[in-house]
């Protein structure tokens, strides 16, 4: 099935004009592994412009809203704003028709938490307060927009701390410690719980085709180094480091540094990343779709759109087994003949807390409470 893709533009964030000639995009979102930092997502967008020379948009400069759709399914595939624009033009030019026919343009884009990255700390005192108030401190002093899930099932108490570096670190740094994950493809930053329940009607498969299940051409099972570590170290600020081993050294260690409000909490946290992390597995990382290959397009349905998607329990059946899992993050690719989703995944053992009533992390022969 055939996609149709739009980019538009607006400087005011409220009237988007779209772009013409576009003929590649490039787009990446939240991380491919557990053990990874958030970094801001990232879109390059390739566009002849024939007529830039002598008419250019004057809209293409830093800060400019960018917005790309797929008007054939209506769904939103991502938004974020322009961080910086290229220019290469080419040798021939007709200055008759003022036609530069290998003239190109190159919007690089970046997602809300380029801006938290940004904003300097000024060593700021984050008082210790429960997780959504912490968020709110946080939106408050950077004037940065911020949503959470965080409620009264999940809002632990994070301990305080003077931000030295910039609120991306920051906002690391709280994740890390409550084990949770972002978003930022709708022009701001979402922080979600660990206990976030986003079940996928949308699978994967490597035969069924229709509008449950997704058929990907490319899969990749991986003995994930980075997900191996028989030594958690838990470096939380304000108190001492808490260690949980597994076997005798040499140790694989994994340092993370938290914001935990007590040693025993710290302690717990160790605890729990040991027995996600100590044993060796050939696990499921990632599947690659092409959007042509669909019976019934839904590979941006996962989420009320392709940006949303982190956080969503899947299923990938390989060979007549059912994998579980999580997607962590993803990749889109298009060009006037094609496009393409990947999925990056974690196996539902390294995300094995109960949720109740849930596919992924509600099986209870498999899940445990968490920490």
């Amino acid at each position: 099935m055939a996609q149709n893709y739009t980019i538009s533009y607006s400087t005011d964030n409220v009237t988007f004009t779209s772009l013409s000639n576009v003929q590649g995009i490039q787009l990446n979102i939240g991380r491919h592994a557990l053990v990874d930092n958030y970094q801001a997502d990232s879109c390059s967008i390739d566009i002849w412009y024939p007529t830039g020379y002598y008419s250019p948009i004057t809209a293409m400069v830093t800060g400019t809203f960018i917005k790309i759709v797929n008007t054939t399914t209506s769904k939103n595939i991502w938004y974020g704003r322009i961080a910086d624009v290229a220019v290469s033009y080419g040798i021939v030019y007709n200055s008759g028709t003022h036609v530069g026919n290998s003239d190109r343009l190159t919007l690089t884009c970046e997602g809300s938490l380029a801006q938290w990255g940004r904003a300097a700390g000024n060593s700021y005192a984050m008082a210790a307060d429960t997780a959504s108030a912490q968020l709110t401190a946080a939106s408050t002093s950077n004037g940065l927009t911020i949503t959470s899930n965080y409620s009264s099932v999940d809002n632990p108490t994070v301990a305080g701390t003077t931000l030295t570096g910039t609120w991306a670190d920051w906002f690391n740094g709280f994740t890390a410690t409550l084990n949770g994950r972002i978003r930022q493809g709708n022009n701001a930053v979402t922080a979600l719980s660990k206990y976030s329940s986003f079940n996928s009607t949308v699978n994967f498969s490597d035969t069924a085709n229709n509008a449950t299940n997704q058929v990907y051409d490319n899969i990749d099972f991986v003995s994930l180094g980075q997900n191996y570590f028989t030594q958690i170290t838990i470096s939380p600020q304000g108190f001492s480091a808490q260690v949980a081993s597994s076997g005798s050294a040499p140790y694989r260690n994994l340092n993370v540094q938290t914001f935990n409000s007590s040693a025993a909490q710290a302690l717990d946290f160790a605890n729990y990343l040991l027995t996600q992390y100590k044993n060796t597995s050939f696990s499921l990382a990632s599947v690659s779709c092409l959007a042509e290959a669909q019976n019934s397009m839904k590979l941006d349905s996962i989420g009320t759109g392709f940006w949303d998607c982190i956080g969503y329990a899947v299923t990938v059946t390989f060979r007549g087994t059912t994998y579980y899992a999580i997607i962590e993050g993803a990749s889109f690719t298009a060009t006037p003949q094609s496009s393409r989703y990947t999925y990056y995944l974690s196996g539902a053992d390294l995300n094995s807390y109960l949720i109740l009533d849930n596919a992924v992390q509600g099986r209870l022969d498999y899940n445990k409470l968490g920490y």
